[in-house]
């Protein structure tokens, strides 16, 4: 069969080329530049640069396709998945490119549609077994993946055979979130929110692809397509044991069932055994315990990145500064009280009578940031400066914020003193933050899960 592919260079989709040109069908697969074009035609398809959001353009390059696959994404990097706009591409996708491909597919005389959606929306069903008719517990960043299964469901009305694969999250070695997982896995960290005894479904990239070939078979309807799901603690211990550390430290359930993103810290056993059934399909990593250690073998020694000197300069400064007045506070606390900052200024005796518990509660509080600062200091991997300097960032805003609104016990001089030196102590780690982000390691790929 002559077979279009949408979203060919994506990780999904250049899986779904791959499997589909072993098993004998003639492939296009949309391609966004040369370097994409090359990738399709090395694995024996044929490129075409379609711009998906252009309705005559989609309808001249599917004319004579027997079937299309809608395979296309632009999933958000994680650590930007709660900013707004984030989803705005990867909606525009499901809502105006699906209808473009149906219409396109149905002006062809295409016999079948595929499109991609994903089978965690269901809502929290603890431990009860999920399948196909389950009604969705849509979130709003999820609603336009509604639309793009009307529109399967519409190639269907007028005809055609069209097929939903709802997907559980995928993994791979080259998908950026799993980078983010394997990262975070090796500095003892679960990326997964929930509770530990909640299922989410997954599914190892490479079994997407032989399910989109496998749905060349199946009848008109939706599918569940994922691995046998298990519990997060199953899948965290199996991440756990493939980088080789003994265990994961968890955020607690409480937090993240808050926020946009509190859909995934749902319990969603979902099965795929309606899929299974209709073509015969089955995953070649049936769970975590497969898949884990066969991503992370194919990914290599990847060292955590490491911020730069100007970002280990900053948390020098931090640290000292903290270690200082930890010390001092804990172990002279009147002292502290009485002459800080020194050179003769009262900054804190100005603003109230002595009390030694909090005075010295200040110090602890600074001598355990300055730790936490000098083992990002020492470490230097972005995760742990982030956190570092996340930490201190926590501290430093709303003491900043108080001396702000308080300015009234000080002299001109202090006043301006005390503006400039807390104003410091809020800049230098919000810079450490966006340092941190911006360093990336040489095998990490933000253009990975990005497709046409």
């Amino acid at each position: 069969m002559k077979v279009f592919v949408a979203g060919a260079t994506g990780v999904l989709g250049k899986r779904a080329v791959r499997e589909l040109v072993a098993a004998g069908h003639d492939v296009t697969g949309v391609a966004r530049n040369d370097e994409k074009a090359q990738l399709l035609r090395a694995m024996g398809a044929t490129p075409a640069k379609v711009d998906l959001f252009d309705p005559a353009a989609v309808k001249g390059a599917v004319v004579g396709h027997d079937v299309v696959c809608n395979l296309a994404t632009h999933i958000p990097p994680t650590a930007k998945m709660v900013l707004p706009g984030a989803w705005d591409e990867n909606n525009r996708l499901r809502s105006e490119a699906s209808r473009n491909l149906v219409d396109a597919a149905l002006a062809a005389g295409a016999k079948r549609y595929i499109q991609e959606a994903v089978c965690f929306l269901y809502g929290d069903h603890g431990d009860e077994w999920i399948d196909e008719d389950t009604p969705l517990d849509m979130p709003k960043i999820g609603r336009s993946m509604v639309e793009a299964e009307n529109q399967a469901q519409r190639f269907t009305g007028a005809g055609g055979v069209g097929i939903v694969l709802r997907f559980g999250g995928f993994y791979g070695p080259d998908a950026m979130q799993t980078h983010d997982f394997v990262r975070m896995a090796r500095n003892h960290v679960a990326p997964m929110g929930g509770s530990k005894d909640g299922y989410m479904p997954m599914i190892h990239l490479d079994d997407t692809g032989t399910a989109v070939v496998a749905a060349l078979g199946a009848p008109a309807g939706v599918y569940n397509v994922t691995d046998e799901t298990t519990t997060r603690r199953f899948q965290m211990d199996a991440l756990a044991r493939a980088v080789g550390v003994n265990r994961l430290v968890a955020a607690p359930e409480a937090v993240t069932k808050v926020g946009p993103l509190s859909y995934i810290a749902r319990s969603e056993r979902v099965s795929n055994r309606r899929f299974k059934e209709a073509t015969g399909w089955a995953p070649r990593y049936p769970t975590a315990n497969e898949g884990w250690p066969a991503v992370v073998a194919q990914m290599g020694v990847d060292p955590a990145p490491k911020v730069g000197l100007l970002a280990r300069l900053g948390l020098l400064v931090l640290a000292l500064t903290t270690l200082e007045l930890g010390i001092w506070a804990t172990v002279a606390p009147q002292s502290f009280f009485n002459s800080f900052p020194g050179g003769g200024r009262h900054w804190v005796a100005t603003d109230g009578p002595f009390n030694e518990h909090l005075v010295r509660d200040f110090g602890g509080l600074n001598l355990a940031l300055g730790l936490l600062l000098v083992v990002a200091l020492v470490v230097g991997t972005r995760l742990l400066v982030t956190t570092a300097a996340g930490a201190y960032l926590l501290f430093a805003l709303p003491h900043f914020l108080y001396h702000l609104f308080n300015l009234q016990v000080f002299d001109s001089s202090d006043k301006v003193a005390n503006v400039f030196t807390l104003g410091l102590s809020v800049v230098i780690p919000i810079a450490l933050i966006v340092a941190a982000q911006r360093t990336r390691s040489a095998s990490s790929s933000r253009a990975s899960l990005v497709s046409p």
